[in-house]
């Protein structure tokens, strides 16, 4: 395979998978919506789309396969068949088969369509045929004829016969003639394709095919712009083609043909009369359709350009007329007039941009604002008032830079969010419970790295609400609840961070099984009341399950550890809220953006290391407090509460004697306060984050290293992992002033 299409097979993988996002969407919304033409369009072309993609980069299998899916929901929006839970779950089932063989493909290890889908669809298929085929039958005779019909706008042509005589005609019952069969509507198509449109993949052979099967088509090539043959570039079209094709398909149809033309292409459609003239569609004497909306863009950051994108609908070009021959000739006929150019306005353009190069620019970016903040320092030097008003610019311009860079990684929830519905539909199949789900706060925007890796936990969150909380319709009426569950999704900003909660109004947690099984397994000690904030954090434990046997959907003690551990790697913090019977809230808090943090830079033995500022609460002098001993823990007072206090310099294994004044860093794990014991505060900084490599992985205790202003490596020390590594967590004697049922987890 050459490099070109190399090129063209990525492209195709790309918007494939924008397209199967688009037809997942649209068909978890075809029951619900099955009365809007506008939404049925919407989910046909994305299926249409595809199989045209498919076919134009040669995977026939792919689009062979597709085309049984958009059989099927072309039938659905033209009223052939209708919609039921059954054939929604075909085609999601096709769909899912679809996107498995777009994925082999890119890994280069292609699948087969499955026979037994392709089966079920051809079924569905023959199905809406036999219902479309099947007369109606004739009503049974009665003694009094009914009404004569209205007469048709259109008759079918009978065969002559002698008239009855009247006597005759009168004791003969009326029948209604049947209505004549629609007459194919003829359209006049001009098509200038645009001169990259070869480069970019495009197979014209492959248009015109699709055109032939919407009805008779006439294809005639304007040759005139074809340049000499040493000027030919093979990659450039130069043809010029007029088009008649005779179809009953609505326009709308004949537009989807063009879809991938609409880009760069001149199109326009006109409707041919009886008489072969040109006549109006409810406007001008020719009618442009215009190019469909593109599918919403997934995968790839968008960026605004600066230059505006060319007209999509281009001038009217005259067809030619159509000799013998099949070539363009001269005609005497008159070219129809030229509608009025209506201006539209022109969108801004969108270009793609990789991923990883948008991430580089961040970090530079996150970079450039550190250097400034160091700089800055150069104004209490005496002899530089000059550079002042400089320095002040560079310090606007690149924090200008950084939060437009920073707005660039961000994208609504709702590309999270939108895969959910899915979810909870094959859940509710699978459970026999009713479920509504309800999204809120979709357009609340976040750090793409951040919604990328949200998947899963909420996956998990999804699946025990629906196994664990909800009850069955049944029970839920008996407790004087709605017959069906519900599950809410909401996002929103609080402060600088966004928090997004998964809300259930099932049974809530049963705290006093909890307690049972955390003293089964040994991770409480006996007679641990269930109002022990200890109790809530229990369900975050590797291996923790409240359920007795196991389950497709749940039981297997993998799950909650899996969700904390993820968030925490965030820089998050995941919080629950449970009132009995009422239901249960799952609450993420995380940063707006994984790129850079705010932070304290902390020494302590001689070290500098930098604390994320979400993660501290307070900070407390320890400046002639002693610590005191509690159940074997050292602790302090502060503010007559007792908190757990953990001492980084001897988690490190620091040698020397502690200074006489060190600080309390106050952070919140498993629903109470613990303090961190640093040796200074050396005051806040502004961090760009990086990854710890490969080697150091295994460092828990570390979050990332990043650059200081003088150039020196300082690692992100995460307090949570310090404090459950510490292990006093578990073990910390109950703070005077508890923090009710919310069991928090920072990262």
């Amino acid at each position: 395979m050459s490099s070109a299409e190399d090129r063209f097979r990525e492209m195709f993988y790309e918007e494939a998978r924008e397209l199967l996002i688009s037809l997942e969407e649209g068909l978890m919304e075809l029951e619900r919506r099955r009365g809007n033409r506008a939404h049925l369009d919407q989910t046909f072309r994305a299926a249409h789309s595809l199989k045209g993609a498919a076919a134009m980069v040669g995977l026939g299998a792919i689009a062979e396969f597709t085309h049984g899916i958009e059989a099927v929901l072309d039938q659905i929006r033209s009223g052939l068949m209708g919609v039921d839970a059954e054939i929604i779950t075909c085609l999601l089932e096709a769909r899912d088969h679809l996107a498995a063989m777009v994925e082999a493909e890119a890994a280069h290890s292609p699948i087969p369509p499955s026979t037994e889908l392709v089966q079920r669809l051809a079924g569905l298929l023959g199905g809406a045929t036999r219902s479309a085929a099947k007369p109606t039958p004739a009503p049974e005779p009665t003694p009094t004829p009914p009404p004569a019909p209205p007469v048709p706008a259109v008759k079918a042509r009978q065969p002559k016969r002698e008239s009855p005589p009247p006597a005759r005609r009168q004791k003969k019952k009326a029948t209604p003639e049947p209505p004549a069969d629609p007459l194919p509507t003829r359209y006049q198509i001009s098509l200038r394709p645009g001169p990259d449109v070869l480069k970019r993949g495009i197979n014209l052979a492959g248009i015109f095919d699709e055109l032939r099967e919407l009805g008779e088509t006439t294809l005639v090539a304007d040759v005139g712009s074809v340049p000499p043959l040493e000027l030919i570039d093979p990659e450039q079209s130069y043809l010029i083609w007029s088009i008649t094709l005779a179809t009953e398909a609505p326009p709308e149809r004949i537009d989807e043909v063009f879809l991938f033309l609409a880009e760069d292409s001149e199109i326009t459609i006109g409707r041919l009369g009886a008489d072969g003239r040109l006549v109006p569609l409810g406007g001008p004497v020719l009618q442009s359709i215009g190019p469909l909306k593109p599918p919403r863009r997934a995968s790839r950051a968008k960026v605004a350009a600066t230059e505006p994108q060319a007209a999509l609908v281009a001038p009217v070009v005259t067809p030619p007329a159509h000799p013998a021959n099949g070539v363009n000739g001269s005609s005497s006929a008159p070219a129809p007039a030229r509608p009025a150019t209506v201006p539209t306005p022109r969108p801004h353009a969108r270009i793609r941009v990789d991923a990883g190069q948008l991430d580089e620019l961040v970090g530079l970016a996150g970079e450039l604002v550190v250097v400034t903040d160091n700089l800055m320092a150069l104004r209490e030097i005496r002899g530089m008032e000059p550079w002042t008003h400089a320095l002040e610019s560079l310090e606007r311009v690149s924090r200008q830079i950084r939060d437009t860079t920073l707005d660039l990684r961000m994208v609504p929830v709702d590309e999270l969010f939108s895969r959910f519905p899915r979810v909870v539909r094959d859940l509710s199949d699978r459970s026999g419970k009713e479920i509504d789900l309800r999204i809120i706060g979709q357009e609340t925007r976040l750090d793409r790295t951040i919604v990328e890796r949200l998947g899963d936990p909420m996956v998990h969150l999804i699946r025990n609400a629906v196994d664990h909380a909800l009850e069955l319709p049944d029970e839920r009426l008996a407790k004087g609840k709605p017959r069906g569950g519900r599950i809410t999704l909401s996002a929103g900003h609080e402060g600088d961070r966004v928090a997004i909660r998964v809300e259930d109004d099932g049974r809530g947690l049963d705290r006093e099984k909890i307690v049972r099984k955390g003293i089964a397994l040994g991770m409480v000690p006996n007679g641990t009341s269930p109002d022990d904030p200890r109790v809530v954090s229990l369900i975050f434990e590797p291996g923790f399950s409240t359920r007795d046997s196991v389950t497709d959907m749940s039981g297997r003690g993998v799950g909650l550890d899996v969700v904390r551990d993820a968030v925490r790697a965030l820089r998050g913090g995941v919080s629950v809220e449970s009132v009995p019977g009422k239901g249960t809230a799952f609450v993420f808090r995380l940063p707006l953006t994984l790129a850079l943090i705010d932070g304290l830079l902390v020494e302590t033995a001689g070290g500098k290391f930098v604390v994320p500022l979400a993660q501290v609460e307070e900070c407390v002098s320890l400046a002639g407090v002693r610590s005191a001993l509690a159940e074997g823990r050292p602790c302090v007072a502060v503010r007559g509460e007792l908190v757990p206090m953990v001492s980084l310099r001897n988690l490190f294994g620091a040698d020397g004697v502690a200074p006489a004044r060190q600080e309390l860093l106050l952070t919140r794990h498993a629903g109470q306060r613990v303090g961190v014991a640093v040796d200074r505060l050396l005051g806040r900084v502004q961090a760009v984050i990086q990854s710890l490599g490969e080697g150091l992985h295994g460092l828990g205790r570390f979050s990332g290293a990043t650059i200081l202003g003088d150039g020196t490596v300082s690692l992100i020390l995460d307090l949570s992992a310090v404090v459950s590594e510490s292990r006093f967590a578990e073990s910390a004697p109950r703070p005077i002033h508890t923090a009710g049922s919310r069991a928090e987890s920072y990262r």
